[in-house]
């Protein structure tokens, strides 16, 4: 972005300086505005993938400390664990339940 504004202002300043084609010019200076246009886009793209991804992050880290937190694996159903892995459940009329768990990891089983 840094480069496309420079390049603008470079033809900003050669129009001024110097008699140009002003066809040329409108032509070039709408060129480099749709780029940095399009540069602009995808840095906002970028930076809302990044925010999503250090949210993942916080929520696997909590997931991490809870795990860190359980000394011996239980032998016996804990619905506390099961609520912190498992995000949902889907029932299928055919028999099958998959669980997403929160890692976006799929588990089919047949009922």
């Amino acid at each position: 972005m840094e480069v496309t504004t420079g390049l603008i202002q470079k033809l900003i300043d050669e129009n001024a300086t110097r008699k140009m084609d002003q066809n040329d010019y409108r032509k070039r200076y709408d060129g480099y505005v749709s780029r940095y246009a399009a540069l602009e886009s995808r840095m906002d793209g970028l930076e809302k993938e990044r925010k999503e991804r250090e949210f993942k992050y916080d929520i696997f880290s909590g997931f991490l400390f809870e795990l860190g937190e359980i000394h011996e694996l239980p032998l016996a159903f804990d619905d506390r664990l099961f609520y912190q892995l498992v995000d949902y459940a889907t029932v299928y009329s055919d028999g099958r339940v998959v669980f997403t768990f929160r890692n976006g990891t799929e588990i089919t089983t047949e009922m």
